[in-house]
């Protein structure tokens, strides 16, 4: 009698540690499953954030072209008036002004390098229409950002839907988030 249970003992440890084994085989399935989920949302979250981006950049060029144009390279970077409107900002501006200029500066250097670099970009990409023979998707996005025409405007010069102009917005700017970003600009499958 006693071997049939120490038979029937060894034979239930047996198979729970096939069950925990199991268990842990699934277990651990299911932990890359949802690690590779969790890194694909990421992805595609700074995906969508270059693209954000490249278009954030379209929607300001022109006040960020006007900018450098107006940046005198051979005088000192002046201090903004906002700067310096308030009490508390004047005492800072006297405590902490070499930095502030400093700052001001490097600004500015940064905002030159990025219109240096977003003017290639587009360069580039209105060529890449041109040998595509396509120039109205460069057209469309150039005539919404840069000239500032409205959707419904765009729409009906070309003879399409409003939701046809924001297609093609989303695709030129996703070209230009490649253009800016490189590959990280890139949706990988």
């Amino acid at each position: 009698m006693t071997e049939v249970i120490d038979k029937t003992r060894t034979e239930a440890q047996g198979l729970e540690q096939i069950t925990i084994d199991r268990v842990a085989q699934i277990a651990a399935q299911q932990a890359i499953k949802s690690y590779e989920e969790a890194k694909a949302n990421i992805n595609e979250r700074e995906r969508n954030k270059r693209l954000y981006n490249a278009k954030i950049l379209l929607k300001h060029y022109d006040e960020l072209k006007t900018y450098v144009e107006k940046i005198d390279y051979k005088t000192k970077v002046s201090i903004p008036k906002l700067m310096i409107s308030e009490k508390e900002n004047i005492i800072n501006l006297i405590e902490f002004g070499g930095d502030i200029v400093k700052s001001i500066k490097q600004t500015s250097q940064t905002t030159i390098a990025m219109i240096q670099y977003l003017d290639r970009a587009l360069d580039t990409l209105e060529y890449i229409y041109k040998q595509e023979n396509n120039m109205r998707d460069y057209e469309i996005v150039k005539m919404c950002y840069m000239d500032k025409i409205k959707i419904e405007l765009i729409a009906e010069r070309y003879g399409i839907n409003k939701r046809s102009v924001y297609k093609i917005i989303n695709n030129v700017a996703e070209r230009l988030a490649i253009l800016l970003f490189g590959i990280y600009g890139i949706k990988l499958e």
